[in-house]
């Protein structure tokens, strides 16, 4: 299955496509909850796998297919395996630069947790195969998960201090998902049953028994810098996204943003009420918030809303799907994420569920807590997350005809093009004018823009946690908890820039369409050419435009 799903989509250069496969299958290899969850079913039975050996395996690999790539001539390239060649190159030298410097594995216990995980539940929720296979393969995985638990004692080097007490947090947190389940796996044969259940009490117990071990070895011992620094910073964004500005230009572009986000705050708040202050606004528009019971209800609404929106005002060619399943946020996300999409993966042919996570408070939730589901940022959060945001793209991934582009993914393309979608919607006429759903989505615009600053800040400069909440506090509007939330987060996600980054990166790929088409522009066109290409860097993206641009002169 994966062989053919692979072979339609791969680079047409006799050269070049041998490599692509080849370091596809080994990424797929190393990451096999990637594989499932991108709908390639080859190694659903399997964990990434930590020893020497396989490490080995894998940086041999990666060299390797270093080393064939610097040999190809990219001028003779088509523009299709040209954008392809880009997206290989900048993917093994990322991963080179995991392997050899900055390693998640010995820096992250969470990662851990995470990886654990997403694992289990892509398996356990998705309905593609026949179900007792899928209860096999969980089995297999649940029984090779305390190995990953082993290897992570023998790796974590010095982690940082915030690392530990997140993970530690975070772990027990996962034990509740481990322990249900069997419960989605009714019509199993009794002994897959058995082994289901034993092997997820041996997983729980590892469970257990790591965070003990990480509060009795790394809590008191714990004092790595999480912080990447400048040249590691630049180099990975490079990488990882093609950016070539320098991280003072990258600044300057985020206060100009962030300036033009207080200005409009500023003028939006005044026009609700002049005679109020801006947290006063603020406090009114968080006060209107549903009971937690009828979050999810609330959500599903919108979500219908808004698709009928996209569609009605022809922003958006929309793949034809079910929309997403409203669930609440799993455990081992809750600590750092407010709302998610899991969508289906661009190579699956039979389990077409989505699932739109939302994290609903506790019952005993402060008042702060509750503040972010009022029903205007809602409606932001869902046009990010699934109409005409993360869901739209994800659907029209599968349509692509780049495999390479189905798999490597520009965070600041994906996350870019949801944040661009929030004022786009304004824009469009969303919320018929509607002030206090203005007022959101530049809240929201402010919060990205917040991590922007923040990112760089944290991890080439000297800004610290607690400088992190205060200035997303002070700064961009936001409540002590959620402040909190996006300081802490930044420490291990210090690329989470790529909101406010792509979101330029799109609006500037969309000037210089209507510049050069002027009256002809159409905005869906645009849209939809935007996601037809997969999800390159928009360096690339940007490149792939122009080339059909010219092409269509020629």
């Amino acid at each position: 299955m994966v062989k053919t799903a692979f072979e339609s989509g791969l680079p047409s250069d006799p050269v070049l496509q041998p490599i692509a496969r080849e370091f596809l299958e080994g990424l797929m290899a190393e990451m096999p909850f990637l594989a499932t969850d991108l709908g390639i079913h080859q190694w659903d039975h399997e964990m990434p796998d930590l020893s020497p050996t396989r490490r080995k395996k894998w940086l041999d690999l990666l060299h390797q297919v270093q080393s064939q790539l610097a040999d190809i001539e990219v001028s003779r390239l088509s523009a299709e395996d040209r954008a392809d060649w880009v997206m290989l190159s900048n993917q093994v030298e990322l991963a080179l630069s995991d392997e050899t410097d900055w390693n998640v594995t010995k820096k992250d216990p969470n990662w851990y947790n995470a990886v654990i995980s997403e694992s289990l539940m892509s398996l356990s929720r998705r309905s593609f195969g026949q179900t007792h296979v899928r209860a096999q393969h969980l089995v297999q995985r649940l029984r090779k998960a305390p190995q990953l638990l082993a290897s992570a004692r023998q790796l974590l080097d010095n982690p940082p201090l915030v690392f530990v007490e997140m993970a530690i947090e975070q772990f027990p947190l996962a034990v509740p998902m481990i322990r249900g389940l069997a419960s989605a796996f009714s019509s199993i044969d009794a002994d897959t049953a058995k082994d289901l259940e034993a092997s997820s009490g041996e997983l729980i117990s590892a469970y257990e028994e790591f965070v003990g071990y990480l509060k009795q070895r790394w809590l008191p011992n714990a004092h790595g810098d999480y912080r990447l620094g400048e040249k590691r910073y630049q180099e990975r964004l490079r990488w990882q996204e093609g950016v070539e500005q320098s991280l003072p230009e990258l600044l300057e572009r985020g206060y100009q943003e962030l300036n033009r986000l207080r200005t409009l705050f500023a003028a939006t708040t005044t026009e609700i009420d002049p005679m109020a202050s801006a947290s006063e606004v603020l406090a009114r528009m968080a006060a209107d918030v549903p009971s937690r019971d009828q979050v999810l209800g609330s959500v599903a609404k919108l979500v219908d809303e808004l698709k009928h929106f996209v569609h009605g005002h022809h922003l958006l060619t929309l793949a034809e799907n079910q929309p997403p399943l409203i669930v609440e946020t799993p455990a081992y996300l809750r600590m750092t994420t407010l709302a998610s999409i899991s969508p289906v993966g661009p190579f699956e042919e039979e389990a077409k569920e989505s699932y739109f996570q939302v994290t609903v408070p506790e019952e005993d939730s402060s008042p702060s807590q509750l503040s972010e589901f009022n029903p205007w940022t809602l409606a932001i959060i869902a046009a990010h997350e699934v109409y005409p945001g993360h869901y739209a793209q994800f659907l029209r991934l599968a349509e692509a005809k780049s495999t390479v582009r189905k798999i490597l993914w520009s965070g600041a393309f994906v996350e870019g093009w949801a944040h661009y979608c929030e004022e786009m919607l304004i824009e469009a006429g969303y919320g018929q004018g509607n002030l206090m759903m203005r007022l959101a989505q530049i809240q929201e615009g402010l919060v990205r823009v917040g991590r922007f600053i923040v990112g760089i800040r944290l991890h080439t400069q000297d800004m610290t946690i607690d400088q992190a909440q205060e200035f997303f506090q002070e700064t961009c509007m936001m409540g002590p908890d959620s402040a909190r939330r996006e300081a802490l987060r930044g420490t291990s996600d210090p690329f989470y820039l790529i909101y406010t980054l792509g979101k330029l990166d799109i609006l500037s790929l969309r000037h210089s369409q209507e510049q050069r088409l002027g009256e002809a522009f159409n905005l869906q066109t645009f849209h939809d050419q935007l996601l037809a290409h997969g999800a390159p860097t928009l360096a690339v993206l940007g490149q792939l435009l122009q080339d059909a641009a010219e092409g269509d002169r020629s």
